[in-house]
């Protein structure tokens, strides 16, 4: 494996606590407050790394984030393929200064972790509401909630606290949410189920 600091910056502005789908996220005149979250991670998950090239690096992913925040906002959308592609490139610039990161103080285990959890949660959500699951406007609180529990305790090999955390999001739902969405209490347990395994083979496999 290969560093994924600046890769984890750019997914984690992007889809942690934000939905690419909403209005606010295309508004110019909003676009401070986005850029100040990514200014942020960047620089939380790289600090130790700023200076020389390393420097440099960040600062040219963080111009690289901004030209496609730039472009979502010119076209007013985005897609699926264009969000892909982007992780796509970030995963290259990774790649490609891989030698500069090495000395990170996040371990590349816990970087991936990381990665993992993110495509658990919130890239969960990005992806319910991509095939209409959600609503393009709607939150995931507690769904990407169910779903961090899951991938906890899967990572942990602990899956009778998978089966409780299940059952315990279903039963909130059930009791709690005034409008309830079938389709995500049935593919929400399952996505945060699967994608929780094959992480967990992943990690197994590569480390």
């Amino acid at each position: 494996m290969f560093p994924l600091t600046v890769f984890i910056s750019h997914f984690v502005s992007d889809f942690a606590f934000t939905n690419v789908y909403s209005p606010k996220f295309f508004d110019i005149n909003n676009y401070y407050k986005h850029l100040i979250w990514v200014v942020l991670v960047f620089l939380a998950f790289n600090f130790d790394m700023l200076k020389g090239w390393g420097l440099l690096i960040v600062l040219f992913s963080i111009v690289i984030h901004i030209l496609i925040d730039i472009f979502r906002i010119n076209r007013q959308r985005t897609d699926l393929v264009f969000e892909v592609s982007s992780l796509v490139v970030f995963l290259f610039i990774s790649y490609l200064f891989r030698s500069f990161f090495q000395s990170s103080f996040i371990s590349e285990v816990f970087q991936f972790y990381i990665v993992g959890m993110v495509v658990s949660t919130s890239f969960g959500s990005y992806l319910f509401r991509t095939f209409n699951v959600l609503e393009r406007q709607q939150k995931d609180t507690v769904g990407a909630s169910e779903r961090l529990a899951i991938y906890i305790f899967a990572l942990a090999n602990n899956y009778l606290w998978v089966v409780i955390a299940i059952a315990a999001g279903l039963a909130y739902k059930l009791i709690f949410d005034k409008k309830k969405n079938i389709k995500e209490l049935f593919f929400s347990p399952i996505y945060g189920l699967i994608s929780s395994i094959l992480w967990n083979y992943l990690m197994v496999t590569l480390f």
